[in-house]
C-alpha cells in the first residue's frame, strides 16, 4: 500500500475557507486517525481525496501518484483514484444480496463476470462474510452489515482505505467489536488507513498515528496516542482528548494557590514562565486527581458511578465541580468515599494553561 500526502491544500464553500494551506501524511500500512470537532474540515478533507471536491491549491498523492495538483492543473476523475470509502451509514443496498452489494463497484468498471464472482467472494472471506453471501442485509446484523460495506471498498483493490465515521452508529459492544476488526482486516491486509472521526476513545483504540485538527482546520498536534496524551501541543488538545478539570489558580507569596473558592496551597509547581499577572488554569485529568488522606486540600463527594474497573468521582471543589477516576485496586486498598464525605485530594502532572478569557493556547 502507499503513503498519502496532503500538501498546503486550501478549500474553500463559497465565501468560506473550511481548510487553509493544510498539510498532512499517512504513512503507509498504517492506521491514522484524522480527530476534530464536528465542522473543522474533515469530511472536506475527504472529500477532496475522492475526487467529489476540487480544492483550490495544494496537491494530493498517494504513493508516487499525482492525483491532484493545482498549479499542475493535474485532477484525477474520482472513479480512476482506486480509493474505497466506508460511509457511517454503511449504504449497503437493501434489495442487494450480500454478494450483489459487494460486486457493484465492479460491474460500474465493466469488469468479466467470473471475475467480479471470484474477486467479490475473495474481498467477503477477508471479512469473514462468505458464508452470507446470499443475504440480504435486512438479515444481517449492524456489524455484518459493517463488515460488508469494507469487503466493498476492498473489492477495487484500493491502495487506500477510508473509513469517515462508520461505526457511529453501533452500539458500544458492537463498537468495540468492530474496532477491532477493523484492526484486524488492515493487519491482514497491511493497508494504509485513514479514520475520520470525532470519537476521541475510539481514535485511541485503532490509531497507529493521530492527527487532531482545531474548530478553524488547521492541524493542531501529529502524532503516537501516547504523545498526544501525554504532550499535548497546547489547550485545545488537552481538553479534546480525554476528560479533564480546569481549575482557576494564583500566585500568591510566591506560591501556586487553587482560585475557586477554596485557597489551597498546591504542592505542584508551575513553570517559570507562566505569567501569574494573567488568569491561570491547571488543567488535570481524571485519573491524576487522587485520594490523599494527608492532603490538606478538601474536596466533598458529589456522586460516583461504579463503571466495573473503576469508579468516576464528582468532587465539589469550592466552587468548582471537579472529576476523578479511581482504579478498584486503590478503591479496595483504601475504601470507597460515601456520598457528601469531605476527602483529601492532590494532584498529579497538572498543566497550566492561559484562562480562555485570555487566550487558546498554550504557555
Amino acid at each position: 500500500m502507499a503513503e498519502v500526502k496532503f500538501e498546503n491544500i486550501t478549500a474553500t464553500y463559497g465565501k468560506k475557507t473550511v481548510l487553509k494551506d493544510f498539510s498532512l501524511s499517512v504513512n503507509s500500512n498504517e492506521i491514522l486517525c484524522l480527530v476534530g470537532p464536528s465542522g473543522c474540515g474533515k469530511t472536506t478533507l475527504v472529500r477532496c481525496l475522492l475526487g467529489l471536491m476540487k480544492p483550490d491549491s495544494g496537491s494530493i498523492k498517494v504513493g508516487d501518484k499525482v492525483l491532484f495538483d493545482a498549479k499542475k492543473r493535474i485532477n484525477v476523475p474520482a472513479e480512476k483514484r482506486n480509493i474505497g470509502i466506508v460511509f457511517q451509514d454503511y449504504a449497503v443496498w437493501p434489495h442487494m444480496t450480500v454478494l450483489e452489494n459487494v460486486s457493484y463497484p465492479l460491474k460500474k468498471r465493466r469488469v468479466p463476470k467470473e471475475e467480479i464472482a471470484h474477486r467479490a467472494m475473495d474481498a467477503l472471506k477477508l471479512v469473514h462474510m462468505e458464508m452470507y453471501a446470499n443475504h440480504l442485509p435486512m438479515q444481517l446484523s449492524g456489524g455484518q452489515q459493517h463488515r460488508v460495506a469494507i469487503a466493498r471498498a476492498l473489492v477495487v483493490d484500493s491502495e487506500i482505505l477510508v473509513m469517515d465515521e462508520p461505526i457511529t452508529n453501533l452500539d458500544a459492544k458492537l463498537r468495540e467489536e468492530m474496532l477491532l476488526e477493523i484492526r484486524m482486516i488492515q493487519s491482514r491486509l497491511k493497508s494504509t488507513v485513514l479514520y475520520i472521526t470525532h470519537d476521541q476513545q475510539s481514535a485511541l483504540q485503532l490509531c497507529d498515528k493521530m492527527a487532531i485538527m482545531e474548530p478553524d482546520g488547521s492541524l493542531c498536534q501529529y502524532g503516537s496516542d501516547e504523545d498526544i496524551i501525554l504532550s499535548p501541543a497546547n489547550r485545545f488538545t488537552f481538553e479534546f482528548i480525554g476528560v479533564s478539570n480546569m481549575i482557576p489558580v494564583c500566585k500568591k507569596n510566591g506560591k501556586v494557590r487553587l482560585a475557586c473558592g477554596a485557597d489551597y496551597e498546591i504542592d505542584n509547581e508551575a513553570p517559570a514562565d507562566i505569567d501569574f499577572s494573567k488568569k491561570i488554569d491547571m488543567g488535570v485529568r481524571m485519573n491524576d486527581v487522587v485520594f490523599d488522606k494527608k492532603s490538606d486540600i478538601k474536596a466533598s463527594v458529589i456522586s460516583k458511578v461504579f463503571l466495573g474497573s473503576e469508579y468516576n468521582y464528582f468532587l465539589r471543589l469550592g466552587e468548582k465541580e471537579i472529576r476523578m477516576q479511581q482504579s478498584m485496586l486503590d478503591a479496595k486498598m483504601n475504601g470507597v468515599p460515601e456520598d457528601g464525605e469531605s476527602v483529601g485530594i492532590r494532584f498529579v502532572n497538572p498543566r497550566f494553561y492561559l484562562a480562555k478569557e485570555n487566550a487558546n493556547e498554550a504557555i
